[in-house]
C-alpha cells in the first residue's frame, strides 16, 4: 500500500519504521528539519518538509494516489484537518490522533465517523486501559488478551527461587500436559532468545508465555509467583491519563487512592470520580507516601507529567512497601532503563498508539496485535484463511522463519498449544510471536 504518515514525533517514526519493514510505500509529512534529516538518513522513505494540514503539501506527497493516511502530530486539529482533505481526495482509510476527550470521545463525532475518520485514537484512554490490564495481574511486566479472553499472552520477571530456574524447556512437559503453555521469548541480560527445547530459565529473566487463561496460576507458581487478586492501588498524577485509570480501576472494584500535585486538579478528580480518594501532595514526598499506606498497597502506578517525577516516585513506591510499581515514560528509551532499577512495568503512550494504529493498517489479516514494550518483537493474531500456504502442514514442515513461534492456536471452542507436528487448518486464529524482521514472510505463509 501506499501511506502517507503525517507527524515524524516518537509514534510517526516508530509507525513509518514498522511500514517499510513491511514493504509499503511510505511517504512522511513533518516541519521539523531535523526529523527530516533523521528520517532520510535512518528510512527508506520520501519525506516532504511541510505542514501535514497543507493541501499543497499533501499534493506533493501523491495523496490521489494513495490508499492509507495516519495522521499523529502532537495538534489535533492538524490531524483532524489532514483526515478531512484525505476524504476528499478520496483516499480509502483515514486514521488520525486526538489527545482531547471531547473530540476522542464525542458523541457527535461517533468515534471520527461522522468526519470520515475510520480511527481516532486518544493515547491517553489507550495507555489507561494498558495500566489496567497491569494492575489486574500482579506478577506481569506486561499482558494482553486474544481470542476473546481464552488466551493470554504475559511477560513476567523470574522470581528468587522460581521452580522452573535452570530447567529445559524441554524437560517441562509432564506440567505443560496439565497445565499447557508455551514460552516464546526470553529477553536476558539485554537480548531477545527465541529459545529451543534445550534453553532453560536463568535468574533475573523476563519470560514471555501464550498460555491458555486457566493455566495462568500455575505457570506463575512456576516463575515463583502466587496469583493475587488486585485489591488497591495509588495512582500518582491526576492528569487525563491518572483520571482514566482511576475510573477504569474503581469500576472493577478496586480500592484508588489518587495523589495529585494541584489543589484545583484535586476538586477537578473529586468531582469526576465516584469512590476513588483525592489527596493533595508530591509523589516524591517519603512522609505522605508511608502515611497513606503506601507499603500497604498492591501496586503504585505513577501517571504525572513529567516521566523523570515518574520513575523516582514509582522506585519510592516499591521501596516503601507497594507490590507492584508500574510507570508512565514518555521516551521509549527509558522503558528498559526503568526496567533495570526495579520498576515491575513501564509504558509509553507513544509506543501504545503507534501498536493500535498498526493493529489498524493490518486489519482483516490480524485480528488482534501486542508490541513487546521493550523489544522490536510482537505477539499477533491471525485468522488462517482457506488457500494460505500453511494449511494442511505441519508446523514443521510450515517453513516458519526461526525468529517466528506459533505460540497457541484456537480452534472452534478448543485452545491448543502446539507441538511440531500439529496441523493447522483454515479457519483457524493463531497467535504468533515474530520479530519485525519475518512479519511480511509471516503474513505471506498465513495469506490467502
Amino acid at each position: 500500500m501506499r501511506i502517507i504518515v503525517v507527524g515524524a514525533g516518537e509514534v510517526g517514526y516508530h509507525i513509518a519504521a514498522r511500514l517499510v519493514q513491511e514493504n509499503h510505500d511510505v511517504v512522511v509529512i513533518d516541519e521539523n528539519p531535523r526529523v527530516r534529516e533523521r528520517l532520510q538518513s535512518e528510512l527508506d522513505v520520501l519525506v516532504i518538509q511541510a505542514n501535514g494540514a497543507s493541501p499543497a503539501a499533501l499534493e506533493e506527497a501523491g495523496i490521489e494516489k494513495t490508499d492509507m493516511l495516519i495522521a499523529v502530530t502532537d495538534v489535533d486539529e492538524v490531524n483532524l484537518t489532514a483526515c478531512l482533505l484525505a476524504r476528499e481526495w478520496g483516499v480509502r482509510t483515514k486514521i488520525a490522533r486526538a489527545r482531547n476527550p471531547e473530540l476522542s470521545a464525542s458523541p457527535f463525532l461517533q468515534g471520527g465517523k461522522r468526519l470520515g475518520i475510520d480511527l481516532l485514537i486518544n493515547p491517553n484512554q489507550a495507555v489507561a486501559e494498558e495500566i489496567a490490564k497491569l494492575v489486574r495481574i500482579p506478577a506481569a511486566a506486561q499482558a494482553a488478551l486474544f481470542a476473546e479472553g481464552r488466551i493470554q499472552f504475559l511477560g513476567v520477571r523470574v522470581g528468587a527461587g522460581a521452580p522452573i530456574l535452570h530447567t529445559r524447556l524441554a524437560d517441562l512437559a509432564p506440567v505443560q500436559a496439565n497445565h499447557p503453555f508455551l514460552i516464546v521469548a526470553i529477553s536476558r541480560r539485554g537480548r531477545l532468545l527465541i529459545p529451543d527445547g534445550q534453553a532453560a530459565v536463568e535468574p533475573d529473566d523476563k519470560v514471555y508465555v501464550v498460555t491458555r487463561k486457566e493455566s495462568v496460576p500455575e505457570f506463575l507458581r512456576l516463575l515463583g509467583h502466587e496469583e493475587s487478586e488486585t485489591r488497591s492501588a495509588f495512582l500518582i498524577g491526576g492528569g487525563r491519563i491518572g483520571l482514566a485509570v482511576a475510573q477504569i480501576l474503581e469500576a472493577e472494584g478496586v480500592a484508588v487512592k489518587v495523589l495529585e500535585r494541584d489543589p484545583a486538579r484535586c476538586q477537578f478528580l473529586a468531582d469526576k470520580l465516584q469512590r476513588s480518594l483525592v489527596l493533595q501532595g508530591d509523589g516524591t514526598d517519603i512522609r505522605i507516601l508511608q502515611e497513606e499506606g503506601i507499603a500497604q498497597m498492591d501496586a503504585v502506578v505513577t501517571v504525572s507529567n513529567d516521566e523523570a517525577t515518574n520513575i523516582l516516585a514509582a522506585l519510592l513506591g516499591k521501596r516503601y512497601g507497594a507490590a507492584k510499581a508500574i510507570a508512565l515514560v514518555q521516551r521509549p528509551d527509558f522503558i528498559p532503563l526503568a526496567a533495570s532499577l526495579g520498576i515491575d512495568a513501564a509504558l509509553s503512550p507513544r509506543l501504545v498508539t503507534a501498536g493500535v494504529i498498526l493493529k489498524y493498517v493490518r486489519r482483516g489479516k490480524v485480528v488482534s496485535l501486542v508490541e513487546l514494550s521493550d523489544w522490536e518483537a510482537e505477539s499477533m493474531e491471525l485468522i488462517v484463511p482457506a488457500g494460505a500456504p500453511v494449511v494442511g502442514r505441519r508446523l514443521r514442515d510450515a517453513k516458519l522463519p526461526a525468529d517466528a513461534l506459533v505460540g497457541a492456536i484456537c480452534r472452534s471452542e478448543e485452545v491448543i498449544i502446539p507441538k511440531g507436528d500439529t496441523v493447522l487448518a483454515a479457519g483457524d486464529r493463531v497467535i504468533l510471536f515474530t520479530l519485525p524482521g519475518s512479519i511480511a514472510k509471516v503474513e505471506r505463509l498465513f495469506g490467502g
